[in-house]
């Protein structure tokens, strides 16, 4: 699951959060997840951490069409 919003800053928020609040020291583990921008630009993604739900954020279950197509 991921939660998604138009506000990157949001999503950073909650990074920091799940970051702070399961003790990453910064070496081998620094964040918990990578903010994630969709291919148009308009809406970021991170992925939800079980243990901390928020439930003001929106969610999907996958990120279908988020990304640039690749032709092989």
């Amino acid at each position: 699951m991921y939660y998604t919003s138009n506000d990157r800053v949001e999503l950073e928020t909650y990074n920091n959060l799940v970051s702070q609040s399961e003790n990453y020291d910064g070496i081998s583990t620094t964040q918990w997840a990578n903010v994630i921008e969709h291919k148009d630009g308009n809406q970021f993604a991170i992925l939800a951490n079980p243990k901390y739900l928020i439930e003001t954020l929106q969610t999907v279950d996958v990120l279908d069409g988020w990304f640039e197509e690749e032709f092989v």
